[in-house]
Parts: C-alpha cells; sequence; structure tokens
C-alpha cells in the first residue's frame, strides 16, 4: 500500500475547510450575544475525523515498528510527532500572543497564570489539567499528542492481538465516545467537549485514534467489495454525512458514518481520488494543520468589518471570503516556511537515520 493515500489526505483538507467555515457561521460579538450568519450543523465532529485519520496513518505508517518497539524507537517516535506538530504550534502561537498584547482579543495577557503560560508552551492544553489556552483549537493537538503517548498500549489492543480483542478495543472506543457526549460538557452539541477543566477531551481524542487504528486492522473487508461499490460508497456516505446535518438528526449518528468513510477512502479508488485526491484538495489536505491552528486568528477581523461597515449578512460573508483567502496563503507561508523547516531541523538534530526501525530482537 502507498504510503501516501490521497484520498485521505484530501478528506482532511476538506475538513479543514468546513470547520473554518463552521467557526465563521457562529460567533460570539464583543458586544454580548451570538452572531449567526450561516450554520454548518456538527460542524465540529470534522476534528473527530481528524483523530479518525491520525490513528490510521499510524497504523499504515508504524504498525511493524511497533511489533518489536524499544525504549528508544519510542522516544524518536515522540520527537517524531513533536517534530510535525509543535513547530508551527509555536509560532503560530505568538501571533495569538501578540493579538491579545494589542488588544485585538477579548482576552488580555494578564488573564494567564504561570501554569497557563508553562501548560500552553508545552502543548498540554487539551489533557484536562485545566490550562487556559491561548490557541483555543489546538486542544485537538494537544490530545493528539496525548493519543501518540498511549500509542503502544493501543497499537497492541488494536494491531498485535486477535481480531476480537480489536473489536473489544472498537467497543470500548464507542463507549468512550458515548460518555463524552452524555457529560453534558458540549458547548455546540453533545459531542462538542473541548474544554480544558476535564478528560474529556482527551478520551475524545484518544477515542477516535482508537477507531482510526482498527479501521487499519478491519478495512480489509471493504476489499471484498466491488470497485463500483466502493465508488458508490465514496459518494452515498458523504450524501448521508451531509444528509444527517442537515436533518439535525443526531452527532453521534454523524460520528459513526465517519468511520465506514474512512475505511472506504483508505482503498483510494477511482471516485475518492477524483472527490478527494485531486489536486487542489490534495494541496488544502496537506497545509490543513496550519489552516486549522490560523482561522481563527481572523474570526474578529471579520466581526470587526461587519460592524463598521454595515451590519449586513453580506457584508460578514464578503468579509469572511476575504479572510478565506488570507488563511489559506498563510497556511501556504506556514507550511512552507516553519511546518516543513521545523520538522526537518528537529528531525536532523535529535534522530539518527533510519531510527523508528527497531532494535532486532
Amino acid at each position: 500500500m502507498a504510503g501516501d493515500i490521497r484520498a485521505l489526505t484530501g478528506v482532511r483538507g476538506v475538513a479543514a475547510a468546513v470547520i473554518v467555515v463552521y467557526h465563521f457561521g457562529d460567533v460570539q460579538l464583543a458586544t454580548g450575544g451570538t452572531g449567526s450568519f450561516f450554520r454548518i450543523p456538527y460542524g465540529y465532529l470534522l476534528v473527530d475525523l481528524f483523530f479518525m485519520l491520525s490513528g490510521y496513518v499510524m497504523a499504515l505508517t508504524y504498525r511493524d515498528a511497533f511489533l518489536h518497539l524499544t525504549g528508544k524507537a519510542f522516544a524518536h517516535f515522540m520527537l517524531k510527532r513533536v517534530a510535525r506538530l509543535y513547530p508551527a504550534y509555536f509560532i503560530i502561537g505568538l501571533f495569538y500572543v501578540a493579538k491579545i498584547a494589542a488588544g485585538l482579543s477579548g482576552e488580555r495577557l494578564e488573564m494567564y497564570s504561570a501554569w497557563d503560560w508553562t501548560g500552553n508552551l508545552l502543548m498540554m492544553t487539551g489533557w484536562g489539567l485545566y490550562i487556559f489556552p491561548i490557541i483555543g483549537v489546538a486542544w485537538a493537538a494537544s490530545a493528539e499528542m496525548g493519543s501518540y503517548l498511549l500509542l503502544p498500549i493501543l497499537m497492541a489492543f488494536t494491531q498485535r492481538w486477535s481480531k476480537w480483542i480489536a473489536g473489544f478495543a472498537v467497543i470500548a472506543a464507542l463507549l468512550g465516545i458515548y460518555a463524552v457526549s452524555v457529560s453534558g460538557r458540549g458547548s455546540g452539541g453533545p459531542l462538542d467537549v473541548v474544554n480544558g477543566n476535564s478528560l474529556y477531551p482527551l478520551l475524545r481524542a484518544v477515542a477516535g485514534f482508537t477507531l482510526g487504528l482498527a479501521i487499519f486492522r478491519l478495512s480489509g473487508l471493504v476489499d471484498r467489495l466491488s470497485a463500483t461499490v466502493q465508488d458508490g460508497l465514496v459518494v452515498a456516505l458523504p450524501l448521508a454525512i451531509i444528509a444527517v446535518g442537515l436533518a439535525d438528526a443526531s452527532d453521534r449518528l454523524m460520528y459513526l458514518l465517519y468511520i465506514p468513510l474512512v475505511a472506504v477512502l483508505s482503498r483510494d479508488g477511482r471516485m475518492a481520488q477524483l472527490l478527494f485526491g485531486n489536486a487542489l484538495v490534495y494541496r488544502l489536505g496537506i497545509i490543513s494543520y496550519s489552516i486549522y491552528l490560523i482561522h481563527p486568528l481572523f474570526v474578529s477581523f471579520a466581526i470587526r468589518t461587519w460592524r463598521h461597515l454595515g451590519q449586513t449578512e453580506v457584508v460578514y460573508i464578503a468579509a469572511s471570503l476575504v479572510c478565506f483567502a488570507i488563511i489559506w496563503a498563510l497556511a501556504e507561508v506556514s507550511y512552507r516556511f516553519v511546518e516543513m523547516p521545523g520538522r526537518n531541523w528537529i528531525t536532523q538534530r535529535f534522530i539518527p537515520r533510519r531510527s523508528d526501525v527497531p532494535a532486532k530482537a
């Protein structure tokens, strides 16, 4: 199987784009209350798709290496994960700090305690440690980092042992998601639990991550379907997800539809390539992490434009479109000049070549 599955990278880009639109649609106004300009039902769930995709990719990339894992190999694995996530997180975080310092945000620097600064610096805002985040959406990257720390255990359950145990891991993950949904802590919906004052955000990430790992283990079932049926599912599943959203049916139902979607896209068939592996969507997937981190910076600018140029929906949508273009451009800059150089510097500086190949038994 190819190391880079274009459809999975592309769907990550689609997810990032939808999250951007979702966060611009319903916003908190400085004067109080909420401005609802357009709505993406259950848009917060696209973060859970990120978790499933990450789990799948970790299984695809590291399954064999984790069969005989050593402490040194795992340390190098974690350094690679830090190299992937931290450079953009740190540099983009400086822009959030600058925005707060300039009085362009609803927060003030004095609101952050020494514990908050430490937790943000160490990327622990999604671990239930009562850390006030500088980048609100970065809870997801933090929780994903927590999932990496648990990967030796999760990999054993989903890859090393029998399929029955992998099935048990799937059930446990689904029960974890159910626990998140009934916690009463969701903001935009039952599963929209992001506040760092509990372990539920981390549980949400670990559950999605586990499902992604299990999808890799069990996705061979998709190969039993003909290419035509797989192509049909690539079209039908997104349509079903959209239908669930339009009907306001259930975020849990939409969540469950992500599981077969990841499985069928992982086969990178003709329709998957056409819809999610094309050059434009694939490029969005490549820069999706920077898109995700950058976009909240600009929500307030769209609101300010709406307030000063006429408080109409047309003005806000026009301002949002301008912000979308800027976010896209800055994400390209971040990927080329922060993400990739930062990743290369860390891996070349701290990780010997072929370090993720475990020592022979």
